[in-house]
């Protein structure tokens, strides 16, 4: 009789696992941070309708963004470009070493209502020389208000060489003031004793051409030609028109 095998089969799929069986169990990715602008567009994009929320339309909305960012900051550098070139009417451009436009045309307007009352006085109010520098003086005036604030005595619209251009017609009101100042003066010397020694009225005769003789000078129309070339172009006009930037105008 054979001798029975009483050892025990040992089963290959017991149900535990060996050592070879084990994995490392897999790690989540980690999240990269977005940047703000990155953060808006998956917030826009979270918003979308199912059927834009593909990759063009990310890609499409991503490029939105970026222009209109871009025309932002462009629009916000040239109104603060605008509003220093705008200063240089009453503070004047660095080449001009502090004078400026203002101040010299204000000394004009002071200077000549001086020499037109000490006219007045010794002319007499009804003189053609007189009225004619006194008219003069009234459209000066209205200019340089409309300039300065806003504020005017009369509406330079009504002046013959107004051309839509507040600066121009100060200009040329400055030129008509300059030159019935002249023949006022030289009035004024047909009447005087010595018609090179005529007291206060000589001293505010050259103070008025002095201011004249520093406006020649200044630098102004060169710097706002050069900023006009600067922003005329494309795409900075358009980045002007959206920032509310005026014109600035020389003055001539």
């Amino acid at each position: 009789m054979a001798n029975a095998d009483f050892s025990q089969k040992q089963n290959s799929t017991s149900g535990g696992f060996d050592a070879g069986s084990y994995r490392e169990q897999k790690q989540p990715e980690q999240a990269v941070p977005l940047t703000p602008l990155q953060q808006k567009l998956a917030g826009l994009e979270a918003k979308l309708p199912a059927a834009l929320s593909t990759r063009a339309a990310a890609l499409a909305l991503s490029v939105v963004v970026m222009l209109a960012a871009f025309l932002g900051f462009g629009s916000a550098k040239l109104r603060s470009r605008y509003n220093e070139v705008r200063k240089w009417y009453t503070v004047g451009v660095a080449a001009d070493n502090g004078y400026n436009l203002n101040e010299e045309l204000t000394t004009r307007m002071n200077t000549a209502a001086n020499i037109i009352t000490t006219a007045g006085s010794t002319l007499g109010a009804d003189n053609a020389e007189v009225q004619a520098a006194q008219s003069a003086l009234s459209d000066f005036t209205a200019c340089l208000e409309a300039v300065q604030n806003g504020g005017r005595s009369q509406a330079p619209t009504s002046l013959p060489y107004y051309q839509g251009s507040t600066m121009h017609a100060l200009y040329q009101a400055n030129e008509v003031l300059g030159s019935r100042i002249d023949q006022l003066y030289a009035k004024l010397q047909e009447q005087a004793a010595d018609p090179m020694k005529m007291g206060a009225v000589q001293g505010q005769y050259g103070q008025f051409n002095s201011a004249a003789t520093i406006i020649g000078t200044l630098k102004y129309n060169d710097a706002v030609y050069d900023y006009q070339k600067e922003t005329g172009g494309f795409p900075a006009s358009v980045l002007g028109a959206i920032a509310g930037v005026k014109e600035v105008e020389p003055f001539a």
